[in-house]
């Protein structure tokens, strides 16, 4: 499984030339911010080690099995990796709702429908399968994006 990792924090040259100033896909790829263990311009207290606050963006079974497994890793006790996870995904026709919506509701955790993103403060984001574009403001949110 490949994974896009961005952390956001340290200035990486993106798209060739010194001084060029990257684009909305750059700086969503490369990360922009400010300095580790510093504010992260939101105010908010950037952690750089776990356990982590972590907002899931996912729709379908693949997304589901990785909505398992960080849920799985936030209920283990002996290594606290995760302390918050949460989850977003579309709005969906069926009475049922989406595979990853229904795993969310029967392991008791919090679910917004997009584009409600919630209100909290997160330092990982997790984007798998979600089939939907995350602008570039939501994904400068995160310290950290994972997009499988």
């Amino acid at each position: 499984m490949r994974a896009l990792v961005r952390r956001c924090w340290g200035r990486r040259p993106v798209g060739g030339g010194a001084g060029r100033t990257p684009g909305p896909q750059g700086r969503a790829l490369a990360g922009l911010g400010g300095p580790p263990g510093g504010k992260d311009g939101r105010g908010s207290r950037v952690r750089e080690k776990p356990p982590w606050r972590v907002l899931f963006f996912g729709t379908d079974r693949f997304s589901r099995e990785a909505l398992r497994a960080l849920h799985a890793a936030r209920e283990n006790k002996e290594e606290q990796l995760i302390e918050k996870l949460e989850v977003v995904t579309v709005p969906s026709p069926s009475p049922k709702g989406l595979p990853v919506k229904q795993y969310a509701v029967q392991a008791q955790l919090p679910v917004y429908e997009w584009p409600d993103v919630g209100s909290g403060e997160y330092d990982v984001g997790v984007v798998a399968s979600f089939g939907r574009l995350l602008s570039e403001a939501l994904i400068l949110k995160f310290p950290y994006l994972f997009q499988f």
